[in-house]
């Protein structure tokens, strides 16, 4: 049965200067090896290295599934020659003709893949034997979420449709910028289709009633940079404790 491996965590951490944009991205080992978002150019290196240290190469990879459009989770597709890209066939439309608010999808997006085959999906698609997406609208027009079966039972890989495990109790994603009734139901769906997730900036979470346990021990980002000409780089690292644990708003998933 495929196996899951989170390449490079996600994180909901931005500044007053910048959206840092750092999203998971999964490795789903099945018939292929997928990647599953592909993150921005900024963690290009990171992704290639954390390749190799799982005794990978990035020409191994067969097949690439994109949530949605978003520069944070697909700038690097370029890096698999030979991976097909999986995508919705509404978010490759949407992506040629974006909302004007919506400024994480570049109108020259859909030129990036010419150099693959693309795989336009809609509805419930089954891509090999465990590994299938699901249509997952309202963070953008086209979202798609992925569902693996594991050993350990169904999985889902919700990109931005469920940004963190906080959505559960917000009842939305942290950004919308297609529809917010449709992201609320994009949201519940996920919810009601798998117990557990890997969100698209959190790390991965179990659903236990109305609360969540998270799977990992919480992550780390250090963040460093010169000041000014009469500093030495500054430093600083961002964390929360192992025990902060989002709850569940039941009547936001009714």
């Amino acid at each position: 049965m495929p196996e899951i491996e989170v390449l490079l965590p996600g994180f909901s951490v931005n500044t007053d200067q910048t959206t840092l944009g750092l999203c998971t991205v999964t490795l789903v080992r099945g018939e292929k090896l997928t990647v599953v978002d592909v993150g921005h150019f900024g963690r290009r290196t990171m992704l290639v290295e954390t390749l190799k240290s799982h005794g990978i190469s990035p020409e191994d990879i067969g097949r690439v599934i994109l949530t949605h459009a978003h520069w944070d989770h697909s700038q690097n597709t370029d890096l698999f020659p030979n991976a097909e890209i999986v995508i919705s066939k509404q978010e490759l439309e949407y992506s040629r003709n974006p909302r004007a608010n919506d400024y994480a999808t570049a109108k020259y997006f859909a030129d990036t893949l010419s150099p693959h085959t693309v795989v336009e999906v809609s509805g419930e698609t089954e891509l090999e034997t465990g590994i299938g997406t699901f249509d997952t609208p309202g963070h953008t027009a086209g979202h798609q979420s992925v569902v693996v079966e594991t050993s350990g039972g169904l999985v889902c890989l919700g990109g931005d449709a469920i940004s963190d495990a906080g959505a559960l109790g917000r009842g939305v994603p942290a950004f919308v910028f297609w529809s917010v009734e449709q992201a609320q139901a994009s949201l519940k769906k996920i919810a009601q289709t798998a117990s557990v997730i890997y969100p698209g900036h959190d790390r991965p979470f179990r659903i236990d009633g109305d609360k969540t346990e998270y799977l990992t021990e919480a992550p780390t980002i250090k963040i460093s940079g010169f000041l000014d000409a009469t500093r030495d780089m500054v430093s600083v690292e961002l964390g929360l404790p192992p025990k902060f644990t989002p709850r569940i708003n039941p009547d936001a998933l009714a």
